[in-house]
């Protein structure tokens, strides 16, 4: 008899994480994926408050990548949208594990680096000091706190991601402008970003749900931060196309607002502190000209 394969539930599984981290796991896992806003099977909406408990029975574990696109100008609707679509869904994906009765062995779910208080050059690992005054730091805060409501024996971590590179994402979006060659640093270019190469992203979460894993706060970040003006310049050079346009802060303020000052303009230097722990390799999140390139093969 063929052993049954561990079931997955996934939430934001047809992102551009979700959609890696779902082809990986089929081939060894059975994933199910809860969609938002849908009123029918393997669905939820957080409006409402309902999501399909029968899909949650049975599940080893639960990934939860849900959260809506943050490279947008912060009107008061997109603001709302980016709180809600993780804060609230976290919130009914407890409450609805709690109230069945449903005990996954482990829950992953997604933060950000942007928790951490920003800072011009100091490491900062899962123990650095923590800024909610920010709309992204309290964004980041609303959406851990469900998670403390878990009963044991659910094993809890929390991945505070970077930026993501990978053939998608944040890289997508900049790529029109570079391929241009009027790419170039933002405002002084000496902010610090931390990243992660998609794939290593996936086997992260992956290492994350193994039978005996991590618990509690996992920055999800390579080992080789890079300042802005090191990443625009790798990239122009991956594409071929010059990259010494900068685009000045106050330009960025002026276009995105709010969004320019707490991402594209903010400093953290985030490090994999417990990844590194508890023995993870990073294949492709070492180097960024590397991680570009393997990037730009797939896209």
């Amino acid at each position: 008899m063929t052993p049954s394969r561990p079931k997955v539930v996934l939430l934001g599984g047809t992102g551009f994480v979700g959609s890696d981290l779902a082809a990986s796991l089929r081939h060894d896992h059975e994933v199910v994926l809860l969609r938002s806003r849908d009123f029918g099977p393997g669905g939820y909406d957080v409006a409402t408050g309902w999501m399909d408990v029968e899909a949650l029975r049975g599940a080893d574990a639960v990934v939860n990548l849900a959260g809506s696109g943050i490279a947008v100008r912060w009107t008061a609707r997109a603001r709302e949208e980016i709180r809600s679509s993780r804060a609230d869904t976290t919130r009914l994906l407890v409450d609805t594990l709690r109230r069945a009765g449903i005990r996954p062995r482990v829950l992953v779910s997604m933060s950000g680096i942007n928790r951490y208080a920003a800072h011009a050059e100091a490491p900062l690992d899962e123990s650095a000091p923590l800024d909610d005054s920010t709309f992204l730091g309290g964004v980041c805060r609303d959406w851990e706190a469900p998670l403390a409501d878990l009963p044991s024996p659910t094993r809890v971590v929390i991945l505070r991601t970077g930026v993501v590179i990978g053939p998608g994402g944040a890289l997508a979006k900049m790529l029109p402008v570079f391929r241009l060659g009027l790419g170039g640093r933002l405002g002084d270019g000496r902010q610090w970003m931390g990243w992660i190469g998609l794939h290593d992203l996936t086997r992260l979460i992956r290492r994350c749900l193994a039978p005996v894993g991590p618990s509690g706060v996992v920055n999800a970040v390579g080992p080789a931060p890079v300042t802005n003006a090191e990443f625009t310049a790798a990239l122009g050079r991956a594409l071929g196309r010059p990259a010494f346009l900068p685009a000045p802060a106050w330009a960025l303020r002026l276009a995105m607002g709010r969004m320019a000052d707490e991402t594209l303009l903010a400093s953290r230097r985030a490090v994999p502190g417990a990844a590194a722990g508890f023995g993870f390799a990073f294949h492709e999140s070492a180097d960024i000209a590397a991680a570009l390139a393997a990037a730009l093969r797939r896209s």
